[in-house]
Parts: C-alpha cells; structure tokens; sequence
C-alpha cells in the first residue's frame, strides 16, 4: 500500500459516504408479474446460490466475493478486485 502523500486528505477521505451494493443475480419479469407478487412468493434469480455476487462502489462494479454468514449476519467474503482502469 502506498504512503499518502497528505495524510489529512486521506483521513478526511475515510469518513466520506460511499454507497456499495452487492448483487446477487437478477431476473426481468413484465410488471403484471411483478404486481402479482406478495409477501413469501420466492424470485428466482440468474445464479446459482454458489456463485459469485457482484459488488459495487459508486455503481461501479468493483469487486466479486461470496456470501457468508458470520455470526447470525449475512456478509460477503471478497475473492476478487477488479482493476477498473482496463
């Protein structure tokens, strides 16, 4: 890891918000279907519970992992990071 060149700046940076979604598949339905849903109805997605989720930072895919579940909480191990510059 680098040295930050301004210390303060990097401090600053770190209590900025950022907004990190993770996804776990997804499905396209018509809207009638969708309307027709209700509470307990199970949506199947386009991955397999042991695939990879997508993660992104700032709607921009970031990074892959897989779920976990740690203490009670559902949680994400990360296994990879994409390099955003390619």
């Amino acid at each position: 890891m680098m040295t930050p060149a301004n210390p303060a700046l990097q401090r600053m940076m770190m209590d900025v918000p950022v907004q990190v979604d993770v996804v776990l598949g997804d499905v396209r339905m018509p809207v009638a279907d969708l309307m027709a849903l209700s509470a307990g109805d199970v949506v199947a997605l386009d991955r397999a519970l042991t695939d990879t989720v997508d993660l992104y930072v700032a709607n921009t895919l970031t990074a892959r992992g897989r779920l976990v579940l740690a203490d009670g909480e559902l949680g994400v191990t990360i296994t990879e990071i994409l390099d955003i510059r390619d």
